[in-house]
């Protein structure tokens, strides 16, 4: 018995130290940890950054922001990241190739933010632009991707004045989008935007740009399926997120009832949206009934011609705030549906696949076509439940 268990003993020892530590392990100082790439077409090429391409051209240059560990007296330095940049066509090789200027492997698993210039977009669909960050392994669904109409590697050099390093910067930016009712930030990372094209649906996503050391995210780049057709202004994604529901909080302005020329500012605290459609006698059509709750977030002019203790002035802005929700909803109507003729991520076309499946297979073929042409009727009740912590 006493020999058995000293076998046992042997046995456990031998095993812990064969098992102990990890036989694989990498210090974190050894790799190159991507936090953001940039995607341009390729300009002026540096003989450096480039390689002999037995097929296809120079199309893009990708850029990748890589993290700087500190040490020693490197801890108050301004930048925390560096660049590397290469040219080429497949974006596989040209990471690859970016081997050639780096002493450590470079980590993708990490990675933020992807921001691609539209100079790209308008020659090459979105899906074949992001088919090698799909595939990879390294790849989380949670990245982030911005369009810009600039250069995309100027926002990926950008240093934060929070001297956070740029790519955890960028990807943090659009957290608030719940917040911000100009930025069209729901469902817009790397995981949702393969699920749409999946699903045969539009994509919307974030506008970035750069101007005066300042980066900023507002409006939307639209696609129709990956194909990219220009950008929505701030306005018109307000009026999308409130005909969704997906905002959380708002702010709306409207011209002041007693004091023209200035502004009366309505701040959202809760609202009930629902899209529903309707299908009589074979007419397709859909009504947005909105109710909101909210607060007087802030007067502006003569405050003393603005008495928020009357209940008959506090019904008139009810009033002028709903008209102008409504007038809002319906920009974004004329924007996404007469202009662009996009069905914004299949919103429309998935409410009728849904609830109405036989009327779906007779109008599938010519959706494009028949979408711009279907009412929306818009009804909306403000309610104000504060006046803030002073009248």
């Amino acid at each position: 018995m006493a020999k058995k268990k000293w076998i046992s003993c042997l046995l456990i020892i031998c095993t812990c130290i064969v098992t102990a530590g990890c036989w694989d392990m990498r210090e974190l100082q050894d790799r190159n940890f991507v936090l953001a790439v940039a995607i341009d077409k390729a300009d002026e090429v540096k003989e450096v950054e480039t390689f002999v391409q037995p097929h296809g051209t120079k199309r893009y240059r990708v850029s990748l922001q890589i993290l700087k560990f500190a040490s020693g007296g490197e801890q108050g330095e301004e930048t925390k990241t560096f660049i590397k940049s290469n040219t080429g066509e497949s974006i596989f090789e040209m990471v690859r190739d970016m081997l050639g200027q780096s002493s450590k492997s470079l980590w993708f698993e990490h990675i933020q933010v992807i921001v691609i210039s539209d100079a790209v977009l308008k020659e090459v669909g979105l899906s074949e632009i992001l088919d090698f960050f799909k595939r990879d392994a390294e790849m989380r669904s949670r990245i982030k991707i911005y369009v810009t109409s600039g250069k995309a590697q100027s926002i990926i050099e950008f240093t934060p004045p929070s001297k956070e390093p740029g790519g955890v910067y960028l990807a943090n930016i659009i957290r608030l989008h719940n917040k911000n009712i100009h930025v069209a930030g729901a469902r817009t990372d790397l995981g949702y935007t393969i699920q749409y094209f999946d699903n045969n649906s539009n994509v919307l996503l974030p506008r970035i740009e750069m101007a005066d050391k300042v980066v900023k995210l507002s409006g939307s780049a639209v696609f129709n399926k990956d194909k990219f057709i220009g950008y929505a202004d701030e306005y018109a994604v307000a009026g999308l997120k409130i005909m969704l529901g997906s905002e959380k909080s708002a702010v709306v302005t409207i011209d002041s009832p007693k004091t023209p020329g200035h502004q009366v500012i309505f701040e959202l605290f809760r609202h009930d949206t629902k899209l529903t459609l309707h299908v009589e006698n074979g007419v397709i059509y859909y009504t947005v009934d909105i109710t909101m709750y909210g607060n007087v977030g802030e007067l502006q002019g003569d405050i003393s011609l603005n008495d928020t203790l009357d209940p008959e002035y506090l019904r008139i802005l009810e009033v002028a705030f709903a008209e102008e929700i409504k007038r809002n909803i319906y920009y974004a109507e004329k924007v996404f549906k007469k202009d662009m003729k996009v069905d914004p991520v299949g919103s429309f076309a998935s409410k009728l696949k849904v609830h109405e499946p036989n009327t779906w297979e007779q109008v599938e073929d010519q959706w494009d076509e028949l979408y711009p042409t279907i009412p929306l009727y818009v009804s909306v009740n403000v309610t104000i439940r504060n006046i803030g912590s002073h009248k």
